[in-house]
């Protein structure tokens, strides 16, 4: 398990513990107002106030003009910083300090907490600590800190680093918060996806296709994430699902799919060969879809009366994962082959899986040029609209394709349901 041990607003924490006076005023540390440079830290109440992090000194006196400004002193927060590790090292050998409080910020890479709050915060590796006993240390880890350091740490305890903090920012002061190993998955679906490090263009995109939580960024198979926000989505995917940043896993590789079909009797009819071979497909295509999943290459194989094999392989031009780009292939390969002697089995595998490959249906209507394998899209938008009822559904129109923001491009209006017949 780790544990991560917040302490919220630390460089205002330090202050207040410096000089007593400050113990009731809303602090804004890093300058005065008539200083041109972002703000440093600030306290609680002034983060009440609508300030966050890179925000004008100026800005933030208008937005908190209560707000008491002092100079930042970095060698107070480092000393300050140096008595929380020699507490914590008390209870573990490998510890990981972040002092979010610094003016350049977290390594984007990293993993960040939202920018509600500008804490210090240390992970801690207690692997080999007994289940049961996970809850009593880290409470007495808090008291330990609070009476070393008269801060106030939140600690969460989680299976990875990425719930630990998660819990430890959503964790009251002196208190503790255990994440299970089991419910990991359920306690971050429901997290606002501003707990992951996006870069603040990725983040933007992901509100305007409304995904707000990180339950409903998992919603997404991966292949559609990647393809729309690029493979550096990766470490951020894998994070919402409770898992270690890095490269999501690679799909199942080694066997290749396949389907079997045994006659009652000998079949001569190429068009019930041809039946055959269409169903096969359907059963592919019924496994590949749901895995997100495409195949590159198709084997067919038939058992002929006379106790001999007839086989057939051939690469597809593009990975297919429906049915109508499995059947076309394979029933090109049924004619390859010669069934004079009449079929008694076929077996269909596909092989060579990688991720399904996924195409945007544009949102707006294409009078010329559309594909013949793409639905129009007011037939698609009927279809929607009239599984979910009026009112439910919105469709975006198209006003100023030049503008320079993405959203002032289109307006939405609503949907209204495909009129049924009698």
């Amino acid at each position: 398990m780790i544990a991560c041990l917040v302490i919220p607003y630390f460089a205002a924490a330090v202050e207040r513990r410096h000089d007593s006076a400050l113990a009731r005023r809303p602090l804004a540390i890093g300058g005065q107002p008539w200083e041109a440079k972002p703000i440093y830290a600030y306290s609680r109440e002034v983060a009440r106030q609508g300030v966050r992090p890179g925000m004008s000194l100026r800005l933030v006196q208008v937005l908190s003009p209560q707000a008491h400004f002092m100079p930042a002193a970095p060698a107070r927060y480092a000393v300050a910083d140096g008595e929380l590790v020699d507490v914590l090292l008390d209870f573990a050998n490998l510890i990981e300090p972040e002092a979010l409080w610094q003016p350049s910020g977290p390594d984007p890479a990293r993993l960040a907490a939202p920018g509600r709050v500008l804490p210090t915060r240390y992970c801690l590796d207690l692997a080999g600590v007994p289940a049961q006993e996970l809850l009593s240390l880290a409470q007495e880890m808090g008291r330990a800190v609070r009476q070393a350091t008269h801060f106030n740490p939140a600690i969460g305890l989680a299976a990875n680093k990425f719930a630990a903090q998660v819990a430890a920012t959503l964790c009251r002061a002196d208190h503790v918060r255990l994440v299970p190993p089991q419910e990991t998955a359920t306690f971050l679906a429901g997290r606002t996806i501003r707990f992951l490090p996006l870069p603040p263009e990725t983040g933007r995109r992901l509100r305007l296709l409304g995904i707000e939580t990180l339950g409903q960024l998992l919603a997404l198979p991966w292949p559609a994430v990647r393809d729309q926000f690029g493979p550096e989505m990766a470490p951020f995917y894998r994070l919402a699902q409770g898992e270690l940043a890095g490269p999501p896993p690679p799909p199942p590789a080694g066997q290749p799919l396949v389907v079997r079909q045994q006659f009652a009797g000998v079949v001569h009819n190429r068009l019930a060969l041809q039946a055959a071979v269409q169903q096969a497909a359907a059963s592919l295509a019924a496994q590949l879809q749901p895995a997100n999943l495409a195949g590159q290459a198709l084997a067919l194989a038939c058992c002929l009366a006379d106790g001999t094999e007839q086989q057939a392989a051939r690469q597809l031009p593009r990975p297919g994962a429906d049915a109508a780009s499995l059947a076309g292939p394979l029933q090109a390969l049924l004619g390859q082959l010669s069934l004079a002697a009449g079929v008694t089995a076929l077996t269909v595998s596909v092989a060579g899986l990688v991720p399904r490959p996924v195409r945007q249906l544009s949102l707006f209507d294409q009078p010329s040029g559309r594909s013949p394998a793409q639905p129009p899209a007011g037939e698609v938008w009927a279809q929607i609209a009239g599984q979910y009822g009026s009112g439910q559904v919105y469709r975006p129109r198209l006003t100023d394709p030049d503008h320079p923001l993405p959203e002032r491009r289109f307006q939405l209006q609503p949907l209204a349901p495909a009129p049924t017949g009698l």
